[in-house]
Parts: structure tokens; C-alpha cells; sequence
């Protein structure tokens, strides 16, 4: 079955019911998210405003990092300690980013009562602050808060957070949009989820000092509803997705045990503020996990549902890996969170759009070694983490030198064994080059049956594929359905064939996998190629041979027929084993001096002529110097023989001329008899005058004939090969 988000319930009555277009389902997931940003963005400027930017410092008071106000700069100076504002003392906690970060509900309960006054004070027209430097000296500055917070005075964390939240809702109503069903429906929920705890989040974290109760309150809450959200949305969709391992009743327990968890935590009914906070964040990532697993395992024989999970479960892990070690593990140990929950958020962030690909556009054809990235990414991160955190709680060591030193460990230890796994991980989708070896092997079989059976052997040693079919021919080497299917271009000894899951379906097709096979297709090509030039370079060579044999031979053999002097047919003999020689030694192609030839030729021709009562008249014009290579040679004597054997046998001519001129650059051949031409026998002459035109037109020259008065044979022969 085709692994894919669609449900058979969802299938059933798509038809049927009525669905917005994907940009309309998009705009509305724009219009929630501008809507409640707008809120966000009114709590937040809607508060008193001093001007200050203040940090929790390490003695329990308030350290002044940086003033707004050029009203204030007069008096009040960075590096300052709040002792207190108006009557009521100023402690560390009261600027802390995240109050769930404290471990008991009494320490919330009166963190939150301190806000209550503090946001009361800071209404007032005026407020006292008194103040000291490092003299302990005590100073007092009154002064008159601003009604409302400038937007530019929000700090970074406040837009990060605002644009996670967007991102968030807006990713997952994208993917709703796209796919109406069950997963993409509680996946765009989970983006909701994210962006309520984001934008609660963002106004509370980045308050420059206190809020009411009732807002301070309702914002925790609101942050507490949209973590559970997120969480169980995500849980809701392993339990559908990429196979169903859970009814809608279990989905249904999950929210209803969630839900119990949230509301007896603002209910203050849980053991402890930190396992309210914390405890339903960590039990949810070990179900994650545990689903993740479950899936995998469910998915052991469908590889596109496998290698979606390499993308969708380890984004999953890896986003909410980051709050659990980082904020709610430590937090449970009693410890300092690793990071602040606004860079958690952008980490989330990150994660949450490679996971909005996984699932609206699963063509995961790499994940293998992107998961393994992915994954030894995230092991890094948690390695350097819980490095500092043992050099700073365990060892005692300043922050700044223990994250220096977490860092080298991380690089000296951890980064080479993680590229030494990923070279490994990597080259298993490589093909060994020896391979290529076979595909020669292929091409030189000549049965065409074997080569097919040799090349589909090839390809199941390369790739390991289930099942390799004859499939429509393509261009060129490309995925199908997904990564599942891998098309294999034909070539001109075998036919289009189609891969089925690659490693005996433990994996996907790759891209990697793509480039492989074609280089291995374009080799083939080449080999094939390569073989039929061969061929034709012997059959070429087969019928040279064949000219030659009928032409020389021919013409010797012929000479001892009509000769009656045992001893002259002795030397003719001689000579014809001597032209046997030249054309089993042709293809040596060593060279002769051309004047040489010729000197031959003009006996071997006057010899043979004068024999029938022929005069010969032999004119050449050559360079004693100029060198010829052995084909060339054998031409010039091939063609002269061949047209006195015509000449002997059919012209009942009284002279034979030969006339060669050398060139600048080619040879002119001309032959000319005064005999009959060829208006008689012309059928016995066609095959040698064919063999002389073939040999002529094989050095890239020409051969013409005319029969006017006798026979006038005319050559040209380029001379590329010649030399002096």
C-alpha cells in the first residue's frame, strides 16, 4: 500500500463536503496569528514603563544593565543595585524570565503576590528608587514612570517569540491547508499550541518589571495550555501517522490525562511547581519516543514510511529534546536552565519548518544521512550542554572558561567520531568501482538474452532492489513514487527497466543512487559503442583483406596461368607469397619510400603486359625522398594491378599507360588502355573497379572512370600520412 497522510475516513467524504481553497485555509492561519500578535503586542506596550533593563544579580538584588530614559542617565548609572522601589524591597526573583522555573508553588505564589504589588507601585505618578553603587552608599532617585512601554524598547526575545508563534500557526494551518485530514489537522493544531505558549510567553519573559496578577496569572497559564497543546498534539499525531497504531479512543485518554495534568497544575494540586510545569513536558517526550520507536518498527517493510519518520520523528525529538534537557530536566534536578526559553522557542522554531516539509511534501530521498546529521547535531548540542553544566555545578568552574572547555571536549572528542560514523553511514550508497568493470563484460557478450541477464545482475549487486521490471522507456536515470522506485534508461543492448526499494526495501531510492546508476548507464553506452566500432572496424578490415586477395593474388595467380616458363612461374609464385605477406602485414602500417614502389610496380606491370603483346608507357613524377605508409602503398599497388588484370582479360588492348603525379598534398593516379571499354563483359570488371573505388575513398579520396576511346582510370589520393 502507498504510504501517504490521507485516512480512509477522510478519503471517504472528501467528495462530499464542501472545502475551502489551500490560500484560504492559509489566510485564515495569517488572520489567527495577526489577531492574537496584536494582542501580544498591547499587553506588552500597554504597561508602565521605567526605562530600565534590569538582571537578577549574584547577591539577590537587582542589577541595573543598561537605561533607556536620557532622563535618567543624570543620576542612576549601569552597574547599579536596586535595593528597593517605593516601600517594597527589590530582590532577584522579582526579574527572573520564567517563574515556572521555580521548583514549589508557595515560591510562585509569592513571586506572584510580589508582582501584584510592584505593578502597583510602578502606577503610581511617581516612584522612589533607591539605589547603591559599589561604595554600598545609598541614593535615591524620584522619578515619573512613562503610561506606556515604547515598542522599540522590546527587547529581541519579545519579537523571536511573536515570530515563532506566527511561524508556528501559520506552518501548520499551511499544512492543514494543503491536506484536510487527521494528521495535518492535529499537526496544525500542534502549531496553535505552539503559538499560545509562544505569544503568552513573550509578554510575561520580556516585562521590564512586574504585571498584575490576574495578567501575570493568566499568561502562565496560557503558556502552560499551549506547551500541553503542542504536546499531546504531537503525541496524537504518532498515534496516526505514518500508520495507525491508536483508535480515537486512546487519542481521546491522551487529552483527557493532559488535560487533568494542566488543570491540576493551575489548580496547585500537583507535588511540586516544577513537576506541574515540567513533569507533563517529560512524560510526553518519552511517549514521542516510545511512538517514534513503535512507528519504526511498524514500518520495517515500507521504506518511504521509514525514511518519512528519519525526517518527521527525529524533527519531533529533536525540537522538544531542546526543552527537556535544556529548561525542564535541570529545573527537575534543582538546577539553572541551559539556555532561555526564547532561544528554545527559535530552536523549536527551526525544527517545526523541517518538519512542515517532512509532512506536506515527503520526497525524502536522502534522510538517511540527513537524520544521521540531524540526529548527531542534536547529540552534540545535549553533549556540550551537559559538559558546562558539569564543569560549572560540578567542578566549580566559571561559566565563560566551562563552556570554552565543553566546547574544545565536544571538538576534540565527539566531532571526529561523529564524521568517522558519517563516512561510514555515507558510503553505503556508493557503488564499488569494480563494478564498472562488469559493464565491458556485458557489452562484449553476444548473445543478447545474456546481456540482459548479465545487466540485471549488475544492477541487483549494485542495489540490492526487491524486484527489477521492464517498465516505459525514460531519458534518463530518475526516482519514482517517492524514492520507492528507481527507472532505469535502456540502452542499445537492453531494454527500460524499473528498481523496487533499494536494500531489499530497507531504504529508498537517493539522489546518490540516480548518479550512480547513471554513470553506470552512460558507460554502458560507451562500451556498446565501443564494441560496435570494433566490429565494424573488423568487418572494414575482412573486406580489405577480401579486395586484396582478389586483386593482388588474383592478378598474380592469373600471370602464372598465362605463363609456360616453369621458371617464371616460379618467381611469380614468389612474388604473390610476398604480396600475401604485405596484406597479413598491412594493418603494421610501416612506411616506404614511394619511388621504391613504383620501381616495382613498373617491372611487375611491364612484365605482365608485354607478356600479351601490351606495350606499357610508365611516367611518374615523385620525390626520391617522399615515404609512404604500407596501406597506402598497397593501394597504389592494388589499384595498378587490378586494372592491368582488367585490362589483360577484357580490353583486347594494345597499350596500357600508367601516369602518377605527386602533389603538394595528394597523388594523381591516372590508367588509361586503347582497348574496347567497357561495352562488353562490363558484369566480370564491376567487382574489381568496385574494390579499387572502395580503396580510394577509404584514404579519404576519389575514384572516377570513363569508357570513351577505352578505359581512363583517374585516382586522387591525399598524401596526410606522407612524409619526406
Amino acid at each position: 500500500m502507498r504510504w501517504g497522510m490521507a485516512t480512509s475516513e477522510g478519503s471517504a467524504t472528501a467528495g462530499t463536503r464542501l472545502s475551502l481553497p489551500p490560500t484560504a485555509g492559509l489566510a485564515g492561519a495569517i488572520v489567527v496569528f495577526a489577531a492574537a500578535a496584536l494582542a501580544a503586542w498591547w499587553l506588552a506596550t500597554a504597561q508602565p514603563w521605567l526605562g530600565l533593563i534590569m538582571n537578577p544579580g549574584d547577591d539577590g538584588l537587582v542589577v541595573v544593565s543598561r537605561i533607556q530614559r536620557d532622563d535618567l542617565s543624570a543620576g542612576l548609572q549601569p552597574g547599579a543595585r536596586i535595593i528597593r522601589i517605593g516601600s517594597m524591597p527589590l530582590r532577584a526573583v522579582d526579574v527572573i524570565e520564567e517563574p515556572d522555573t521555580l521548583t514549589e508553588y508557595g515560591a510562585i505564589n509569592s513571586f506572584r503576590g510580589r508582582q501584584a504589588t510592584l505593578s502597583e507601585i510602578i502606577q503610581q505618578p511617581e516612584v522612589d528608587i533607591v539605589w547603591t553603587r559599589s561604595d554600598d552608599t545609598l541614593h535615591t532617585l524620584t522619578f515619573a514612570p512613562y503610561t506606556g512601554r515604547p515598542a522599540w524598547s522590546l527587547p529581541f526575545e519579545f519579537w523571536l517569540q511573536l515570530f515563532v508563534g506566527g511561524a508556528g500557526v501559520v506552518v501548520g494551518g499551511w499544512v492543514w491547508a494543503l491536506r484536510r485530514d487527521r494528521a495535518s489537522g492535529l499537526f496544525a493544531l500542534s502549531g496553535f499550541g505552539l503559538m499560545v505558549a509562544a505569544l503568552s510567553a513573550s509578554v510575561y519573559s520580556t516585562r521590564e518589571l512586574a504585571l498584575s496578577a490576574p495578567l501575570m496569572q493568566a499568561l502562565n497559564a496560557g503558556n502552560s495550555i499551549g506547551t500541553n497543546i503542542f504536546g499531546l498534539s504531537l503525541v496524537s499525531l504518532l498515534l496516526v501517522y505514518p500508520h495507525r497504531i491508536g483508535n480515537g479512543l486512546v487519542i481521546v485518554a491522551a487529552w483527557v490525562i493532559g488535560g487533568v495534568a494542566v488543570g491540576a497544575h493551575l489548580l496547585q494540586l500537583m507535588p511540586s511547581q516544577a513537576l506541574g510545569s515540567y513533569g507533563p513536558m517529560l512524560v510526553q517526550f518519552i511517549v514521542i519516543a516510545a511512538l517514534i520507536a513503535a512507528q519504526l518498527f511498524r514500518s520495517r517493510s515500507a521504506p518511504l514510511a521509514r525514511a518519512a519518520l528519519g525526517w518527521f520523528g527525529l524533527s519531533i525529538l529533536l525540537g522538544t529534546g531542546v526543552f527537556v534537557f535544556a529548561i525542564a530536566v535541570p529545573v527537575l534536578l534543582g538546577l539553572e536552565p541551559q539556555t532561555s526559553q526564547a532561544h528554545a522557542f527559535g530552536i523549536i522554531l527551526l525544527i517545526y519548518c523541517g518538519l512542515a516539509v517532512g509532512v506536506a511534501r515527503y520526497r525524502l530521498f536522502d534522510l538517511g544521512v540527513w537524520s544521521f546529521r540531524l540526529v548527531s547535531y542534536f547529540l552534540g548540542g545535549l553533549i556540550l550542554i551537559g559538559l558546562d553544566a558539569l564543569l560549572v555545578y560540578g567542578i566549580a568552574v566559571e561559566r565563560i572558561p566551562a563552556f570554552g572547555l565543553a566546547l574544545l571536549g565536544v571538538a576534540l572528542l565527539y566531532l571526529p567520531l561523529r564524521n568517522f560514523l558519517g563516512g561510514l553511514l555515507t558510503r553505503r550508497s556508493q557503488i564499488d568501482p569494480a563494478r564498472f568493470g562488469e559493464v565491458f563484460d556485458i557489452a562484449l557478450s553476444r548473445q543478447p538474452a545474456e546481456k540482459e541477464a548479465k545487466w540485471r545482475t549488475l544492477l541487483q549487486n549494485c542495489f540490492a532492489p526487491l524486484a527489477i521490471d521492464t517498465a516505459s522507456p525514460v531519458a534518463r536515470a530518475r526516482l519514482a513514487d517517492s524514492g520507492q522506485q528507481m527507472l532505469v534508461p535502456a540502452t542499445a543492448a537492453t531494454p527500460p527497466l524499473v528498481m523496487h526499494y533499494a536494500n531489499g526495501g530497507r531504504r529508498l531510492f537517493s539522489q546518490a543512487d540516480v548518479g550512480w546508476l547513471q554513470q553506470l548507464v552512460d558507460l554502458m553506452k560507451h562500451a556498446l559503442s565501443s564494441r560496435d566500432a570494433h566490429d565494424h572496424g573488423a568487418q572494414q578490415e575482412r573486406a580489405r583483406m577480401a579486395r586484396d586477395l582478389h586483386d593482388n593474388i588474383g592478378a598474380q595467380l592469373l600471370r602464372t596461368l598465362h605463363s609456360a616458363d616453369k621458371d617464371r612461374k616460379d618467381a611469380i609464385v614468389a612474388e604473390t607469397l610476398t604480396d600475401l605477406r604485405d596484406i597479413i602485414n598491412n594493418a603494421q602500417g610501416q612506411g616506404m619510400k614511394l619511388a621504391e614502389i613504383l620501381a616495382e610496380l613498373r617491372f611487375e606491370t611491364d612484365d605482365r603486359v608485354g607478356a600479351m603483346g601490351i606495350a606499357l608507357n610508365w611516367q611518374t613524377h615523385v620525390s626520391e625522398t617522399t615515404i609512404v605508409d604500407a596501406r597506402l602503398a598497397h593501394t597504389l599497388r592494388s589499384t595498378i594491378r587490378e586494372a592491368a588484370s582488367n585490362t589483360i582479360r577484357h580490353a583486347q588492348a594494345t597499350r596500357f599507360s600508367v601516369s602518377l603525379h605527386e602533389g603538394a598534398d595528394d597523388l594523381t593516379l591516372e590508367i588509361f588502355d586503347d582497348g574496347i571499354g567497357l561495352t562488353q563483359a562490363k558484369d566480370d570488371r564491376e567487382g574489381g573497379l568496385m574494390n579499387m573505388a572502395a580503396r580510394a575513398e577509404g584514404h579519404g579520396g576519389e575514384f572516377r572512370m570513363s569508357s570513351t576511346g577505352g578505359t581512363r582510370i583517374q585516382v586522387r589520393i591525399p598524401l596526410e600520412g606522407a612524409k619526406s
